[in-house]
């Protein structure tokens, strides 16, 4: 049988130092490179990546040796780029910043500085605390991006990926690769026009008097609150229903009706003077647990530091209103 030989090269083709020269491309020399370009010698760039300036020229000619390219004219001082090395700039550049994102990218369980986060937040969450949760931790990531819409604060958004992290109130079924902690726990209660005057109110006569106004889209949470107030001989019939909170309180603000909301949901409307009163029904009363979530095993120490930040927005921001403006809820509040 002939004895098969390796094919060589064609022409002066130049095996990739990448593929063919081990670590010759490698990271350090890279990044040396650059900092000789942009600082304009090698004496400034050794100052800047902490190595003395034997090694920054070391570095340098190991880097030209690999490629076959003189980067420097050394006949100048300082030392000036070549025509090609000048040409190659643009793309070490790049590649130096695509590790550095993508070392940031695997930093999402460790300390490092992300490059986004996006985040699925609950729209009277985000309406009232969300400046003061994301203030403390502007720093977490370079780029925020935070919707209020519903479909996004889902925990089927989180598990598809269309979010890192959501603050919810989803009573949907938990995914089994779904981590959550609770931020808050509150009562729904009765908000009704300020001209409504009766005292003792029964959420019986209220759903008698007044048209039911519905908010959210929850089917889950919708059910719960049916059930509810089945419970206490209500008129389930609705004639509004609308998507977001402040619709809902304009509604009840002009008298047109009443609905179920929680405190978190109208204490801002509450401090603005809006025409509205919210009083505790007698009897048992139904609540909703605030939550952020993440993925299991991705992002842990990022949510418990959103529930940290949540928790002192709850203490300083919003009890103490509460306790002036809904004395009766204050009680039924609980923050973890």
């Amino acid at each position: 049988m002939a004895k098969r030989t390796k094919a060589k090269p064609a022409g002066n083709v130049r095996p990739s130092g990448i593929a063919g020269g081990g670590n010759a491309w490698s990271r350090r020399l890279l990044e040396t490179f650059v900092a000789v370009a942009q600082t304009g010698s090698m004496s400034a760039a050794a100052e800047q990546l902490g190595l003395s300036q034997p090694a920054v020229s070391q570095a340098v000619s190991a880097l030209e040796n690999a490629t076959g390219t003189q980067l420097f004219d050394r006949t100048v001082r300082p030392p000036k780029l070549t025509l090609q090395a000048r040409s190659l700039l643009p793309y070490a550049i790049a590649v130096t910043e695509s590790i550095e994102r993508l070392e940031a990218a695997l930093a999402l369980d460790g300390k490092g500085q992300l490059p986004s986060l996006h985040i699925g937040m609950l729209n009277s969450f985000a309406a009232t605390l969300g400046p003061y949760v994301i203030n403390p931790l502007r720093d977490v990531a370079l780029e925020w991006s935070v919707t209020t819409n519903y479909f996004n604060t889902r925990f089927d958004a989180l598990a598809a990926r269309r979010v890192d992290f959501i603050i919810t109130a989803d009573e949907s079924p938990v995914p089994p690769d779904i981590e959550r902690m609770p931020i808050l726990s509150e009562p729904f209660l009765l908000v009704l026009p300020k001209a409504y005057r009766k005292t003792n109110v029964l959420i019986k006569q209220v759903t008698n008097d007044l048209d039911m106004i519905r908010f959210g889209r929850d089917a889950y949470m919708t059910a719960r609150l049916d059930r509810y107030l089945q419970e206490h001989g209500a008129n389930l019939r609705s004639r509004y229903q609308f998507d977001t909170i402040e619709a809902a309180l304009q509604m009840v603000a002009s008298g047109l009706g009443w609905c179920l909301l929680t405190p978190l949901a109208v204490f801002r409307a509450i401090e603005r003077g809006e025409n509205i009163r919210v009083i505790a029904p007698p009897g048992r009363l139904i609540d909703r647990t605030i939550e952020v979530a993440c993925r299991r095993g991705e992002g842990r120490h990022v949510a418990e530091q959103i529930r940290s930040a949540a928790a002192t927005a709850l203490r300083v921001h919003f009890l103490p209103v509460i306790a002036k403006t809904l004395g009766q809820a204050k009680g039924m509040i609980k923050v973890p």
